[in-house]
């Protein structure tokens, strides 16, 4: 099936993969948070009972997996998704990565409350893996932990996250988030991290 980018586990029909292809190239035109393509992706599964089901089971995950509320308004609705697995409840097809000569090793990360998956440029230092940039922001470090936001609250709360990096918060922040970000250095070797980048490895 060239141009998925993904090893399925099942054999496609001619159709099927056809379909399939057309999958990919609309859900990674339609990335952005809330996307809902469901019009689009239902019409291309038509006569494809298999690939409906899946559409169907998916679209059941993201209304029934937990996440923080504010959150889960940001999952996009008609788009394949892992249906069991580590990567339960993620999209199928994950973002293009493209090495460049800032991020010479770019991986995937996935937040666990949009079930999403994003791009975290990176490269590597040895047998280590590090985020391209020397800081990253909230977001950034729950993608790599792969760890829900209000996990990675409550232990930046506690102090317990190393790397921490504070700034003033304005009138508008939403959080304590908000202006919190990470020494990169600092977070990878914190042992809840190093757990997921060697098991990525």
């Amino acid at each position: 099936m060239s141009g998925l980018g993904v090893t399925p586990r099942v054999t496609f029909s001619p159709s099927e993969q056809r379909a399939l292809e057309k999958l990919a190239h609309l859900d990674r035109k339609n990335r952005h948070a809330g996307a809902d393509v469901r019009e689009e992706t239902y019409r291309i599964t038509e006569g494809l009972p298999r690939l409906r089901d899946w559409l169907e089971q998916s679209d059941r995950l993201v209304e029934e997996l937990p996440g923080a509320k504010r959150l889960r308004r940001r999952r996009r609705r008609g788009i394949l998704r892992h249906l069991d697995g580590s990567l339960k409840g993620m999209p199928f097809f994950e973002p293009l990565l493209c090495a460049t000569a800032f991020s010479p090793e770019p991986r995937i990360g996935y937040l666990k409350d949009e079930l999403e998956a994003i791009v975290l440029p990176g490269r590597r230092e040895g047998a280590t893996w590090l985020p391209a940039k020397d800081e990253i922001t909230f977001d950034e470090a729950r993608a790599i932990a792969m760890i829900k936001a209000g996990t990675l609250y409550r232990l930046t709360s506690q102090g317990r996250v190393p790397g921490m990096i504070r700034r003033g918060f304005g009138p508008n922040s939403e959080s304590h988030t908000a202006e919190l970000r990470f020494s990169s250095r600092d977070y990878v070797q914190w042992r809840v991290v190093l757990r997921v980048v060697i098991r990525a490895a």
